[in-house]
């Protein structure tokens, strides 16, 4: 969901903000509650600002709550209680810091729209990219909106393409053929339906599973497989780019239409990063995936040829993105895998703190180093990306006062060198360590000058190629980010703009 830019953000990290979970019941006097809960729980990681289910008995009304925090704060045993239904909906969301306008319950999912001629609620992960557009051209006809979300555009534009078509299938269809951007959706309708639906170019991952008990039959929708073993149910698939999936109590899960693409661009970064490790997603297990960037990373680092070098180096991941990859270079490597960061579990996603002196006091207060083990040590970190640069080097810094002789900085990712405009919060090109120093020094001296500011020894990045190779998808991958080539209609518009701050989604 998308909002004007918001100054002020820092992230050291790319931020993902939505998560989508989808339930429906063939026993009208189960209450399925509870699976939504667990099936948010599990994938909190995608979204920590603010969770809401909407949810409804068969025959009756579309009930949603809503509130800022996490999940178990959010939907307390208290507040379960009190929701009955056998068919429902639910969603996660990490916004940007900003002002508190965008905490009010309006701009937190899902969406639950209504009107004299429609209801139905929806959630979705991904940003339109054309929302602006489209909004413009429904104010031209009458529309009022109450918000500066695509959320909303999106629901009013489901709304006003029912008054001519009355199949939701239909529906849908016809607004992929308006909207530009990424979006993997569920929506409940006022019947009891649930419609889920990847976009045609599949950026983000959707996907659906069944439980079969003798309390009865229990169909789910996903972004992660995840959430699918979480409820204990059966992964069946993944969804495919562009294919719309119907969710009927009665019937089961069937797939309405898939909407063709000539390509397809799955986020990379959902395998460097995003995703949880036991997640697989099209048909890709993401633990095996970071596994291999680590390999490939250690297969083109010089650093390794030095027999002196190696008798005193150490693999340290940054907990808990560089784990995979860590496992993996030192597997490579032949060197010890050590743990040689503590991180503090009560500490949460403290990179998106606002302000240089709060960013650099909740790193010690996140990570501290083990001395007994990185004390005269040369140290191999390995991270899944570098995005401002700021955490990295309070990283560094705080593993070379614990004694270690040299801290050589390894990337899963290739350099983050541009904006995203399909759904992650990375900076403007000039915020980017990486976009920033290239298009000052140039392609031969960027790195060094990114190694200099951060106080690493080394650096060494992933190859675009060893990336490609470690996810093995025979589908295309989006790696706008990495290049500039952006996969999107407007992709020729964004490219000659990307010095302009994507607009931040709330």
């Amino acid at each position: 969901m998308q909002q004007k830019p918001i100054k002020g953000s820092n992230l050291d990290k790319p931020k993902e903000h939505c998560a989508v979970f989808g339930v429906t019941s063939d026993d009208i006097t189960f209450s399925i509650s509870k699976f939504l809960y667990t099936g948010l729980i599990s994938l909190q990681h995608r979204g920590q600002e603010s969770t809401g289910i909407s949810i409804l008995k068969t025959g009756g009304s579309i009930f949603t709550y809503k509130r800022k925090g996490l999940v178990s704060k959010v939907l307390s045993k208290e507040k379960l209680s009190r929701f009955w239904g056998n068919v429902g909906i639910g969603h996660n969301r990490y916004a940007t810091t900003g002002s508190e306008e965008f905490y009010s319950s309006e701009y937190i999912q899902p969406y639950h729209f209504q009107n004299n001629e429609i209801e139905f609620s929806f959630a979705f992960n991904g940003t339109i990219a054309n929302y602006i557009n489209i909004r413009d051209n429904m104010e031209k006809k009458g529309h009022i909106f109450a918000t500066n979300t695509d959320t909303e555009v999106m629901a009013q534009l489901f709304a006003s393409l029912s008054l001519t078509n009355k199949k939701w299938k239909e529906i849908l269809k016809e607004a992929s053929n308006i909207l530009d951007g990424s979006y993997s959706l569920v929506l409940l309708t006022s019947n009891g339906r649930i419609y889920a639906m990847r976009d045609p170019l599949g950026f983000k991952p959707l996907c659906i599973g069944e439980l079969k008990t003798n309390k009865g039959n229990f169909y789910f929708i996903a972004s992660e497989s995840c959430a699918i073993d979480s409820v204990g149910a059966q992964f069946i698939r993944d969804i495919r780019p562009g294919e719309i999936i119907h969710l009927d109590y009665k019937k089961g899960i069937h797939s309405d239409l898939v909407i063709k693409s000539n390509k397809t661009a799955v986020c990379q970064f959902e395998f460097v990063y995003f995703a949880r490790p036991d997640s697989v997603i099209d048909g890709v297990s993401v633990a095996q995936a970071r596994f291999r960037m680590g390999q490939n990373l250690a297969k083109i680092d010089p650093k390794l040829k030095d027999p002196e070098f190696r008798k005193n180096a150490i693999v340290v991941p940054v907990p808990d993105s560089g784990r995979s990859a860590s496992v993996g270079y030192a597997n490579e490597a032949n060197l010890p895998y050590i743990e040689g960061l503590m991180k503090n579990r009560y500490i949460w996603r403290t990179f998106i703190m606002p302000g240089q002196q709060k960013r650099k006091a909740a790193v010690k207060e996140k990570l501290n180093p083990i001395k007994s083990v990185v004390n005269g040590k040369d140290v191999i970190l390995i991270d899944d990306s570098i995005v401002r640069g700021n955490t990295t080097k309070q990283i560094v810094r705080l593993i070379k006062n614990a004694g270690a002789s040299s801290v050589n900085v390894r990337i899963s990712c290739p350099p983050v060198i541009n904006a995203c405009y399909m759904g992650i919060d990375f900076p403007t090109t000039n915020e980017l360590i990486a976009g920033r120093n290239l298009e000052k020094y140039g392609i031969k001296q960027y790195i060094e000058k990114i190694r200099e500011i951060i106080g690493a020894d080394s650096l060494l990045y992933q190859t675009i190629e060893g990336l490609e190779e470690a996810i093995g998808l025979k589908s295309e991958l989006c790696k706008a980010c990495l290049t500039g080539r952006y996969p999107l209609k407007s992709g020729d518009q964004l490219t000659s703009s990307k010095q302009a701050s994507p607009i931040k989604r709330q």
